[in-house]
C-alpha cells in the first residue's frame, strides 16, 4: 500500500527534468493564466475574491465555478453561457472520492454511464453517445483507445450538453467533456493521502507545487498516484500508475509559457470482452451473480497514455490576448483477451464460446490551436471577440499477427466457472502492418459576444473547415506476402458549423436564453461491410433560464432542448466484433431521429458550509417512424450530491450523501428457442443508489474520511441487451482515507 511512494519520489524528479525537454509541447488551461489589462475575455484568477469565484475550483470549497469556456471558447460564467453546463469541481471529487472519469460522470446531471465490459465504458447524454472530449480545452480524438482517466490530476471536469461544433469541430447533440488539469500555485503547497477499501482497493497519491525560481516567475507542480485493486468480479484486478508534471514561466510581464507531461498506465488481469449471459441455452434466465466473469485470469486489455503539452499566452495591446497550444498524445495496448462472450450456458456450465484476440496497437494524436481574443467597440458599446485556427490528427496502427497452433476446440469453454486449465494462445507479432486508420480535421473559427443593450446579449460563432478519415486492413498469405487490402476513406470539405445564442437579463441574478447549433458530424463508425456510415446531419435548439446567486457561488438552471438528426449510428449487435482488431460494427438509424427533453440543476453553496449539486433530466428519443429508440437509456434521471460542514463545536466534521435514481431501461436481445433464437426484451426496472460520506479534520493538516458507496447494496444492471447479456453495477463498498496537506 505504501510502496508507491518510493516510485512517486523517483517519478517526481523525472517529471521535472522531462518537462524541461524541448520536444515536450502541449496544451494548458486558458482560464488559469495571469489577468489581462482589460476585463473583457478575462483569464480567470486562481483565488476566490469578494466578487465571486474564478475558473479554478481547487481550494474554493465550492461545487461550482465562476467561469468556463468549453462551449464557445469565450471565457464566460455559467449564467452567460447559452447552453446547459455542469461542472464537477475538485471539492466534489475529493468529498465523494470520485477517482476516475467514470465515477465523476456517474454524479453529473444528464450523463448516462454504461459499461460494455470490464475495461470499456461509454458516456451518453440527450440520447446519444458522447464522442467529444477535451483536455484543457484542446480537442482529444480518443477513438477506441479511451482510458477511464484517474482524476487526481484535474482541477475540474466541465460538461456542456448539446452540440458544441464551434469548439470540437463537429456538431454533436450529446455533450462535450472537458477535463481541466491542475496548475502550479503561487504559494508552496503539498498534499498526500492513502486509502483502503473493499475488495483490497488501495490508493496513494502525492501532490506538490509552488514557486521554483526567479522570484516566483518559474512555478511547477507534480502529481503522482498509484492504485492496486482487486474486484468483486472473479479474477479481475487493476494496477494504475499516474504521473503529471508541469512548469509555468513568466517569460516577460506579458508572456506566460507552460510545458507539461502526464502519464497513465493501467494494467489489468481477468479482462472481459462483453457482458454476462442473461439466458441459459434452454431459454430460461441464467441468473448469474455479480461476481461472474467468464475470462481467464491471464486475459488482459491494458492501456498506457503519454501526453506532452505546451501553451503560450501573450498579452497584447488593448486587452487582447494571443494563445497558442500544442498537444501530443500516444496510447498503446498489448494484451491477450480470452472471454466467454458468445453462446448460452448449459446446465453443466458448458455452452460458452470465447472471444479471443491479441489486443495490440498504437495510437498517436497531435493537435495545435491558436487564437486571438479581446474587447472591441461598436455602436458605442463594448463587445468581445475570439478568432482562431486549429488542426487535430489521430493515427492508429496495429501489427499483423500470425496465429499459433491451438486445439481445435480452443474457443469452446468446457466449464466457464473453472478456466484455470486454459493456456494463453500463442502467436507471432510481425513487423508488418495489420491495420491502420487516420482521422484529420482542420478549421478556422470565430465567436463574439455582443452587448446589444445593457440587458440583451448575443453569442455568435462559426467554424469552417474539413474532415478526412481513412482505414486500411491488410491480409497476408502463409509466406507473409500481401494478399488482400481492405481500404476505405471519406473526406468532407467546406464544413460550416454556425452557433447562435441570445441572452436577456431579466434581473441582475436571472437570465433567459435561447441557442441554436447545426449538427454535421462525420462518422468513423463502419458497417458490417466495412463501409463508413454517412455523416450525421441535423439541428439542435435549446431554451432556458439561468440564475446566479451569492456572488456566483450558487448557480441555477433549467432548459428545454430538442434536436433532429439523420444517419445516427447504432451498434449492430447482430454482428460480433472483429476477432482481430476488436472493432465493433454499426448501422444507420435512418432519417428523422428526434430528441426532446427537459433539464434542471442547482449547484454550489446553498448556505454557509453546505454544498450541493442536484439535477433532473428527462430525455425522449424517437426514430423517423416515431418509435422510441435508445431504450437502453433512461427517460428520467435524478442526480444529487451534497455535503455539509457542521457549525460550532462540530466544525471539524463534514457529512454528506449522494443519490442516483433513474427510470427503467430495456433492450431486445437474442433468446434461445427451439430451432434458433427469438428477439426478446431484457429489462432493468427503475432503481436508486445511495452514497454516504464523512470527513473529520483533526487539525489544519490531517483529515480522515469514510465513504460508503451503494449503501443498501442495490443489485442492478448498468447495461442490458449488449451482445445478449447484462453488466452488473457495483455492490456496496466502504473506503477509509487519510489525507495530509501542508
Amino acid at each position: 500500500m505504501f510502496a508507491p511512494f518510493t516510485r512517486s519520489m523517483t517519478l517526481t524528479l523525472g517529471l521535472c527534468s522531462v518537462a524541461l525537454s524541448p520536444d515536450l509541447l502541449a496544451e494548458t488551461d486558458a482560464e488559469n493564466q495571469p489577468e489581462p489589462a482589460a476585463p473583457a475575455l478575462e483569464l480567470a484568477s486562481t483565488s476566490v475574491t469578494a466578487q465571486g469565484l474564478g475558473s479554478t475550483t481547487e481550494n474554493t470549497q465550492s461545487y461550482t465555478t465562476g467561469a468556463m469556456s468549453t462551449a464557445t471558447r469565450l471565457n464566460l460564467s455559467i449564467k452567460e453561457t447559452p447552453q446547459s453546463v455542469s461542472v464537477v469541481t475538485r471539492q466534489q471529487m475529493d468529498d465523494f472520492k470520485l477517482g476516475t472519469l467514470t465515477e465523476a460522470m456517474s454524479q453529473t446531471t444528464g450523463v448516462v454511464v454504461q459499461h460494455n465490459d470490464s475495461d470499456r465504458v461509454s458516456y451518453s447524454s440527450r440520447g446519444y453517445t458522447i464522442d467529444n472530449f477535451q483536455i484543457d480545452g484542446m480537442l482529444n480524438t480518443f477513438d477506441r483507445m479511451k482510458s477511464d482517466s484517474d482524476t487526481i490530476i484535474y482541477d475540474r471536469i466541465e460538461v456542456v450538453r448539446g452540440a458544441t461544433g464551434l469548439t470540437t469541430g463537429a456538431g454533436d447533440p450529446s455533450a462535450t467533456i472537458n477535463m481541466v488539469r491542475k496548475r502550479p500555485t503561487t504559494q508552496w503547497q503539498a498534499q498526500a493521502g492513502v486509502s483502503g477499501g473493499s475488495y483490497d482497493d488501495y490508493y496513494s497519491y502525492v501532490d506538490v507545487g509552488g514557486p521554483l525560481a526567479f522570484d516566483g516567475r518559474l512555478r511547477g507542480r507534480s502529481v503522482l498516484a498509484y492504485r492496486d485493486s482487486q474486484s468483486f468480479r472473479d479474477k479481475y484486478a487493476l494496477q494504475r500508475e499516474v504521473g503529471y508534471g508541469i512548469l509555468e514561466a513568466d517569460l516577460t510581464e506579458s508572456t506566460v509559457l507552460a510545458v507539461g507531461y502526464d502519464y497513465q498506465d493501467k494494467q489489468v488481469q481477468g479482462s472481459s470482452w462483453g457482458t454476462v449471459p442473461y439466458w441459459n441455452a434452454d431459454g430460461s434466465k441464467a441468473g448469474l451473480g455479480r461476481s461472474t466473469n467468464m475470462a481467464t485470469s491471464w486475459s488482459s486489455w491494458p492501456l498506457r497514455d503519454k501526453t506532452a503539452f505546451a501553451t503560450l499566452d501573450q498579452q497584447l495591446a488593448g486587452g487582447w490576448h494571443l494563445k497558442a497550444a500544442y498537444t501530443h498524445r500516444k496510447s498503446d495496448t498489448d494484451g491477450k483477451v480470452y472471454y466467454g462472450g458468445a453462446g448460452f450456458p448449459e446446465a453443466d456450465r458448458s455452452g460458452m464460446i470465447a472471444y479471443t484476440s491479441h489486443m495490440i496497437g498504437e495510437q498517436t494524436m497531435k493537435a495545435y490551436d491558436f487564437n486571438f481574443s479581446g474587447p472591441y467597440s461598436l455602436f458605442g458599446r463594448e463587445h468581445e471577440m475570439m478568432v482562431g485556427y486549429g488542426e487535430a490528427e489521430r493515427r492508429s496502427d496495429s501489427p499483423y499477427t500470425v496465429d499459433g497452433q491451438v486445439p481445435a476446440d480452443y474457443a469452446n469453454i468446457r466449464d466457464w466457472k473453472y478456466m484455470g486449465d486454459i493456456g494463453k494462445f500463442p502467436d507471432t507479432v510481425t513487423s508488418l502492418t495489420g491495420s491502420k486508420d487516420s482521422t484529420r480535421q482542420k478549421a478556422g473559427y470565430i465567436a463574439t459576444r455582443l452587448s446589444l443593450t445593457d440587458d440583451l446579449h448575443a453569442v455568435l460563432g462559426s467554424r469552417y473547415g474539413s474532415w478526412k478519415a481513412s482505414s486500411t486492413s491488410n491480409t497476408y498469405n502463409s509466406n507473409l506476402q500481401l494478399s488482400a487490402v481492405d481500404a476505405s476513406s471519406q473526406q468532407h470539405n467546406d464544413m460550416w458549423t454556425p452557433y447562435a445564442g441570445l441572452l436577456y437579463d431579466l434581473t441582475p441574478e436571472y437570465t433567459a436564453y435561447v441557442s441554436y447549433t447545426d449538427i454535421f458530424k462525420p462518422q468513423s463508425n463502419r458497417d458490417a461491410s466495412r463501409n463508413y456510415l454517412d455523416p450525421v446531419v441535423g439541428s439542435n435548439y435549446e431554451l432556458g433560464l439561468k440564475g446566479s446567486l451569492l456572488d456566483e457561488r450558487l448557480n441555477l438552471s433549467t432548459a428545454l432542448f430538442w434536436s433532429k438528426q439523420d444517419n445516427v449510428a447504432e451498434v449492430d449487435d447482430s454482428v460480433p466484433p472483429d476477432p482481430v482488431t476488436g472493432e465493433e460494427f454499426y448501422k444507420s438509424g435512418g432519417k428523422g431521429n428526434k430528441v426532446n427533453g427537459f433539464e434542471a440543476e442547482v449547484s454550489g453553496e446553498i448556505l454557509d458550509g453546505w454544498n450541493m449539486t442536484a439535477g433532473y433530466t428527462y430525455t425522449h428519443s424517437a426514430n423517423g417512424e416515431k418509435q422510441r429508440n435508445n431504450t437502453n437509456q433512461p427517460l428520467n434521471m435524478f442526480r444529487l450530491s451534497t455535503a455539509y460542514r457542521l457549525p460550532g463545536n462540530w466544525h471539524a466534521l463534514t457529512v454528506g450523501g449522494a443519490l442516483n435514481w433513474q427510470s427503467d431501461i430495456y433492450r431486445s436481445a437474442n433468446r434461445p428457442v427451439a430451432g434458433g433464437t427469438q428477439r426478446t426484451r431484457i429489462n432493468q426496472e427503475a432503481y436508486s443508489v445511495v452514497k454516504l460520506m464523512s470527513r473529520y479534520e483533526f487539525d489544519q493538516h490531517l483529515s480522515a474520511s469514510l465513504n460508503v458507496d451503494n449503501l443498501f447494496d442495490k443489485k442492478y444492471y448498468d447495461n442490458v441487451g449488449f451482445y445478449n447479456g447484462v453488466f452488473w453495477g457495483d455492490p456496496r463498498t466502504v473506503t477509509l482515507s487519510l489525507d495530509w496537506k501542508l
